[in-house]
């Protein structure tokens, strides 16, 4: 992969975050309000395409890319950990004003909390994904050298082989989110439920994105890249206009009992290795779009800083819809009344996390890091 096939893929990425991010803002301020569109009511799988960019971001490591576990860890730990407990600080504050108790402060903190929906949902409901986005980069090393890691990954070790390993993995990871899915019940919360919303349910997203950043550099994904962007558009349209009609309960008793979130991942996979495509010729494309590059420049910009904001939106939008519902009344008049103001103070939160927070430690972490980027990488025997 060339420099600037990675500059394309990371500036495609943010864009695609972005996307997320507003997907699940859209899920808690419109969603089921009477006033909604029923097949824009399953925008909460806005998680899910989430889970997909993970495994498509840190797919490399699946390849061969090398990996330092001690230095992958301090980054990943500068990278979600603060702007967590920021927003964890926040929403206690919350719920201290309100009168409530101050309960799982220590699940919290340690992302375990994910024991059941009241514990997941007790402070803000988005963290129940945070658990699981920790849980694959514990065991993210642990993949990697079951796929057979080498410094030189495919070319070392042939891409049949690493296919075929892949192919397994994948295979078992299906298999665990069809038995778990299936076998998981919504109104008792037992324990297939609680493991459906852990890895074993939700490895097969990651996966997908894993499986997306591979084709992405097939000639073929390319050539049939709108095929694969419409295919699934109107995968995800078809689900959603289905569950629109449903509901959790219609879909838990019938045949998509715990699949629908996967099945949406899937589609979303399609979309994004459309839109990520390589293409060959890149020279001549690039001669052909030069008289757009200021659009492209804007919309590259646009995109980076949807990506860059997606993880402060995500932590910190219902505390703003909360602080906004204070003032519903002074808000009425806004454009899309309190919600709209709700959008607004939650880009503004968003930013200020980044610019005070997100950003100083992670540079930090990463400084803290190359430390151990030297030391020895992990390797299959």
């Amino acid at each position: 992969m060339s420099l600037r096939d990675e500059q394309v893929s990371v500036w495609g990425v943010d864009a695609w975050r972005g996307v997320a991010a507003l997907m699940v803002v859209y899920s808690h301020f419109w969603a089921f309000s009477g006033q909604d569109l029923p097949i824009l009511r399953m925008m909460f799988t806005g998680v899910d395409l989430f889970f997909v960019l993970s495994g498509f971001v840190f797919a490399p490591y699946f390849a061969g890319k090398p990996l330092s576990v001690p230095a992958f860890a301090v980054r990943r730990l500068f990278r979600i950990y603060p702007a967590f407990v920021l927003a964890l600080a926040l929403y206690v504050a919350l719920k201290w004003r309100a009168g409530h108790e101050l309960l799982y402060l220590r699940e919290h903190l340690t992302f375990t909390f994910l024991q059941s929906r009241t514990m997941a949902f007790y402070y803000n409901p988005p963290f129940w994904s945070l658990p699981a986005e920790v849980e694959f980069y514990l065991l993210l090393p642990i993949f990697a050298w079951l796929l057979g890691v080498r410094r030189q990954g495919l070319a070392t070790m042939g891409p049949a082989a690493w296919g075929g390993r892949f192919a397994s993995l994948f295979v078992l990871a299906l298999s665990l989110r069809l038995g778990v899915g299936f076998m998981s019940d919504r109104n008792s919360e037992n324990l297939f439920f609680i493991l459906n919303y852990h890895l074993p349910g939700l490895l097969l997203e990651f996966l997908l994105g894993v499986l997306t950043w591979r084709c992405c550099y097939s000639p073929r994904a390319w050539a049939r890249r709108w095929f694969l962007m419409g295919l699934g558009l109107a995968g995800w349209l078809g689900l959603a206009f289905l569950f629109g009609q449903v509901g959790d309960s219609g879909i838990d008793a019938g045949w998509l009992r715990g699949q629908l979130s996967w099945l949406a991942a899937l589609c979303f996979a399609l979309m994004v290795c459309g839109s990520l495509a390589k293409s060959p010729g890149s020279q001549r494309r690039a001669e052909v779009t030069r008289p757009y590059a200021a659009w492209q420049s804007g919309t590259r910009w646009l995109a980076a800083w949807a990506g860059r904001l997606s993880y402060g939106v995500y932590l910190f939008h219902l505390a703003a819809l909360q602080l906004a519902t204070l003032w519903r009344e002074a808000l009425k008049d806004w454009p899309l009344g309190h919600q709209g103001a709700a959008v607004v103070l939650t880009l503004a939160m968003a930013w200020l996390s980044l610019q005070f927070c997100e950003d100083p430690l992670r540079r930090w972490g990463r400084r803290l890091a190359q430390r151990w980027e030297s030391s020895p990488t992990l390797r299959a025997p």
